[in-house]
């Protein structure tokens, strides 16, 4: 269990001392843009590779994590202002559920988030696996329209992940919110690529394609940024309860 801890703070889980120093670093020199809450601010270090679950590793007062068994950990964190923030390696991601984990935090520190969970997930599901299979590992989603290709993709995709010039690149999800929106960007580090201007229908058999569509479909606002590699979901958060 992660103990309270003075605000800014870095915690290591499972693994010494090792990156403390860095990101300690940046830490103490603000170059770290974790936003503080009522629950205050920690930045926990983690290896996935070594860790049996990820269910606590948003768990108050952690508001960022980092999988230290990713390539090149803390580059671009002082673009992405956010209250919660997990950057795993693509195999950390397809290893754990990241998705529950942060939709879990999210509940935590945002309830009224839980009236539009439903949409949240299926996006962010979304979002991490187009990261994933189409973005760090580069796979052809058409592949899996015959069995053929099915195989091939597997094998592939298993290939990949064993390489760690492709198993350790990161995907990273930062949210952010205010009283009216919440923001999601999910971003990979893969070769980037042309998001099409508009949602053109999709077969529903299709085997690719389909997510970007499902997420417009959800999202208040979607945007693209560099060259596909971040993806930007706008929602709308419904009005707070009045209380009694």
């Amino acid at each position: 269990m992660i103990r309270q801890t003075p605000s800014p703070a870095v915690v290591s889980r499972t693994l010494g001392r090792r990156g403390l120093g860095r990101f300690g670093r940046l830490a103490a020199a603000g170059l770290l843009p974790l936003r503080a809450d009522e629950h205050g601010q920690c930045l926990v270090l983690f290896e996935g590779s070594s860790a049996d679950d990820l269910d606590d590793i948003l768990c108050p007062p952690a508001a960022w994590a980092i999988d230290l068994d990713s390539s090149s950990p803390d580059r671009g964190l002082d673009r992405l202002p956010a209250r919660l923030l997990v950057r795993a390696a693509t195999t950390t991601t397809v290893r754990h559920d990241v998705v529950s984990v942060v939709v879990a935090a999210l509940r935590q520190r945002l309830p009224r988030a839980g009236m539009i969970e439903d949409d949240i997930r299926l996006t962010l599901q979304e979002a991490v696996s187009n990261a994933v299979m189409h973005g760090n590992l580069s796979l052809d989603g058409r592949l899996r329209g015959s069995r053929e290709g099915l195989s091939k993709f597997t094998q592939t995709m298993q290939n990949r992940l064993a390489d760690s010039r492709f198993g350790h690149r990161p995907v990273t999800i930062a949210l952010d919110w205010n009283q009216t929106h919440l923001v999601i960007r999910v971003e990979d580090r893969g070769r980037g690529f042309q998001p099409p201007a508009i949602s053109l229908p999709v077969e529903p058999k299709a085997c690719s394609g389909r997510g970007i569509g499902q997420i417009r479909a959800l999202c208040e606002r979607v945007l693209f940024t560099d060259r596909g590699r971040r993806i930007t979901m706008r929602f709308r958060l419904p009005a707070p309860q009045p209380t009694t």
